[in-house]
């Protein structure tokens, strides 16, 4: 269950501290979509706006696996994470988990909806214990009215979202299996690189720092299960990756790199 705390002043330390490392970003980020659209929206704005936004914000405390919303409930509010990591997800007819995206520290998410005022599409569940600050649509809306560049922040994230999505779809019907799963660990690494690995990493390294079953993975790159096993035990034997504590450290970067050069060719 969430618990809600007051409203919040002052920003937890670690968001205005959290900038991801732009080389993380630089190793597989079609047309600069992926960073954009995994931009830490609350370290972009400026100290008067952030005083402004957690003036009108409240915290709520999430344990893993805690529901946020569920398709169908009243989207009145729009989320910031504070720390940790939110799965939002589509589940079919046929009961078959879609994941989305997932959402780190400083990322907005909740928008789509909001405007219109129609009930969730999707759902949002903590993937681990993780902080989200809650704005209503009435004082999101009253803080964008009076801080209109941090409006086109919120603009231009959503926009980038459209694009990645898209890229994800292009992919999906133009690479094989092991080139999707690499460009997705390298695009989680650099999505993550702003919180510390649980487990820590070894120099080089680059730290997917998600916990991901292999059900995750091959719902998330269109591959069953088997296949996704398959493939990772492969790209284990090559020494390019290795598990720790439930997520997934590339040990060789520089590898992956050459196979998604060699796709592109």
């Amino acid at each position: 269950m969430k618990t809600i705390s007051s409203p919040i002043v002052d920003p937890l330390m670690d968001i205005s501290t959290n900038v991801r490392e732009n080389d993380f970003f630089n190793v597989d980020d079609e047309g600069g979509a992926w960073s954009d659209a995994h931009a830490n929206f609350l370290s972009s704005l400026s100290e008067a706006e952030t005083s402004d936004l957690m003036k009108c914000s409240h915290r709520l405390n999430l344990k893993s696996r805690d529901h946020l919303f569920q398709a169908g409930d009243h989207s009145n509010d729009v989320y910031i994470v504070a720390r940790g990591c939110i799965r939002l997800f589509q589940i079919s007819s046929t009961g078959k988990e879609t994941i989305l995206w997932f959402s780190f520290s400083g990322e907005i998410f909740g928008m789509a909806e909001l405007w219109r005022g129609n009930g969730r599409q999707i759902h949002a569940v903590a993937n681990e214990a993780t902080q989200v600050y809650s704005i209503s649509r009435k004082n999101f809306t009253h803080f964008l009215g009076a801080h209109p560049e941090a409006a086109m922040k919120a603009i231009g994230i959503l926009s980038a979202r459209f694009r990645a999505l898209g890229n994800v779809l292009v992919g999906l019907t133009s690479d094989n299996v092991e080139i999707r799963i690499v460009r997705l660990l390298i695009r989680l690494a650099a999505a993550s690189s702003g919180t510390r690995c649980c487990a820590g990493s070894n120099e080089g390294e680059l730290c997917v720092n998600v916990r991901l079953t292999h059900q995750d993975i091959a719902n998330l790159i269109g591959a069953s299960r088997q296949t996704v096993t398959t493939t990772l035990v492969q790209l284990r034997k090559q020494g390019a990756v290795r598990t720790v504590e439930h997520h997934i450290h590339i040990v060789r970067p520089d590898h992956l790199r050459r196979l998604l050069e060699q796709a592109a060719a």
